[in-house]
């Protein structure tokens, strides 16, 4: 029963500090340039540089916001445009990947066209998962030291 414990114990600590690092490693950001008064191109990046090639977008217009309008991908370089309808203004949700590597923007049409100094990033809750495995992970852990404690003392 010694031996588990000495190998396990590498393996849970490694796991516990392994994991936040792969969370976020790719964190996503999203630029934006005003094309015409009522066309944005959008460019996704995750935090290395690297393009979002081919990223699920949808588009939601402003009066339902439980389904999309139009749903695309981005291209190769992380891009695609959004061609907003100025007789629709209000504020349009641009969703961008998926959980994990998302990005919620929120793009405001007037009757004038986009509003570009006003996009702003829809906060996005994050997952509970990372925090709740860590507490599993570290109780584990907790349990195997006392469990080795215990057997130490009863030889």
């Amino acid at each position: 029963m010694h031996m588990k414990s000495k190998v396990l114990m590498p393996l849970i600590l490694f796991a516990i500090l392994g994991l936040p690092a792969k969370a976020m490693a790719h964190a996503l950001e999203t630029n934006y340039v005003l094309e015409d008064t009522n066309k944005v191109q959008f460019t996704a990046v995750f935090s290395t540089g690297e393009p979002h090639k081919n990223a699920k977008v949808k588009i939601y217009a402003p009066n339902d916001l439980s389904k999309p309008v139009l749903e695309t991908q981005t291209d190769e370089n992380g891009q695609f445009t959004l061609e907003t309808d100025q007789k629709m203004p209000g504020e349009w949700e641009v969703s961008i990947g998926e959980s994990g590597h998302q990005d919620i923007l929120t793009v405001p049409v007037t009757h004038k066209g986009v509003n570009l100094n006003e996009i702003s990033t829809v906060p996005t809750t994050p997952s509970p998962q990372i925090p709740l495995v860590a507490i599993v992970l570290s109780g584990g852990m907790g349990s195997a030291v006392f469990a080795t404690r215990r057997l130490r003392s009863q030889t």
